[in-house]
């Protein structure tokens, strides 16, 4: 059987939909922003599981979140950065749905400018990261490799988009944005998985810790701190101050919380326990933190003569095992806690959140001084 000749095609203007598919490099950059808006959802949570996963409590974070350069005008730059990633986001889902090749072009050109000017606010925060407080931060850097790798992606979808136009995707669109939900969740997990017990108290044995100021004091204020960390040195002063200004409600409790970032904050702790059996911790506690830099053995031991004690026996402990097992019990109690850096401070068991200025502290003490039903969270 013969079948008639099908008429011939007429011609068809060329239209949007035969145009290419989207790059997939202007997916990419939806995916890379998306990251970006998740990674700073878990800069803000402090407590979560989540962030100690990719943030564990002997690395870096918190020396990194917890300084000043980590806030403009009191607001964490985390909220920056989730909003720039946002805006970002919503760049690339308008170019992956706009089939104007002119706007798209327009969109593209401000995407690369405006992940230009990320790409050098990041860098100087690498360079306050790993030349000024010498820390390590996992999440802070994964952000600026994707502020890097969207620089590249953004450049890579103008020249194909304007080699070869492509057609619109609003249903794509539409079903990205919908994953622009999942960093959202990570707030609302965040508080489902607080590390702290309902309350916030927290019972602390400081029967074996050092003490300066009285047993019986009403305000414990038990301080997790490394000799080698910057801001645990920057509390000092703050905590000779509370001292002097509640000299009979307030008590310094010293817990060794030697950070695995700090090579040698685990050796100055065992040194501050050498001290201690000489009856000098507090004045080694003070000169050590005064010493700052790499706290290399010729230094413990130059800061054990400069108080007078006794080299020999100093040298002895240095080599037993005594005073690293009492460091290692800190360390792991503190670990026990979920504290996800140091310095950790603790008053009457409620751990402090916020900036540890004096102004902040005798705050807090004050307002425990004038209830008379406190109970110090520690045993």
């Amino acid at each position: 059987m013969e079948f008639p000749e099908p008429p011939p095609l007429s011609p068809v203007e060329p239209t949007a939909a035969t145009h290419a598919a989207i790059p997939f490099s202007v997916r990419l950059g939806c995916l890379l922003a998306w990251l970006g808006v998740c990674l700073c959802f878990l800069l803000l949570q402090r407590e979560t599981a989540f962030r100690a996963f990719f943030c564990p409590a002997r690395g870096g974070c918190e020396a990194v979140l917890g300084s000043r350069y980590a806030e403009l005008r009191g607001i964490p730059l985390a909220w920056f950065g989730a909003a720039f990633y946002l805006t970002l986001l919503g760049l690339w889902l308008a170019v992956s749905a706009i089939s104007s090749q002119r706007v798209r072009l327009w969109l593209l050109d401000g995407i690369r400018s405006m992940v230009l000017i990320g790409l050098t606010f990041s860098v100087g925060l690498m360079y306050i990261q790993f030349w000024l407080l010498h820390a390590f931060c996992p999440l802070c850097t994964a952000s600026v490799l994707i502020v890097a790798a969207s620089l590249v992606v953004a450049r890579r979808a103008r020249w194909m988009l304007a080699a070869k136009p492509a057609g619109a995707s609003p249903a794509g669109s539409v079903t990205l944005a919908l994953f622009a939900i999942f960093p959202a969740l990570i707030l609302v997990a965040g508080v489902l998985v607080k590390q702290r017990p309902v309350g916030g108290i927290q019972m602390i044995d400081l029967s074996t810790a050092h003490r300066e100021g009285p047993t019986d004091a009403r305000v414990q204020i038990a301080v997790y701190s490394d000799f080698q960390c910057v801001f645990c040195r920057q509390l000092v002063p703050v905590l000779q101050q509370l001292r002097t200004a509640f000299p009979q409600e307030v008590a310094i409790v010293f817990r060794h919380f030697p950070l695995e970032s700090h090579p040698r904050a685990f050796a100055a702790a065992v040194a501050a326990e050498c001290a201690s059996e000489q009856g000098a911790f507090w004045e080694y506690h003070d000169k050590l933190f005064l010493e700052g830099g790499d706290l290399n053995e010729a230094t413990l031991v130059a800061v054990a003569s400069s108080l007078g004690l006794d080299q020999q026996r100093f040298m002895m402990c240095l080599q037993s095992e005594e005073p690293r097992r009492v460091v290692e019990a800190n360390l792991r109690e503190a670990m026990q806690l979920g504290l996800p850096g140091a310095p950790a401070v603790f008053i009457n068991g409620r751990r402090i959140e916020g900036p540890l200025t004096f102004e902040n502290l005798a705050k807090q003490i004050q307002a425990l001084l004038r209830a008379p039903d406190s109970q110090p969270g520690n045993r």
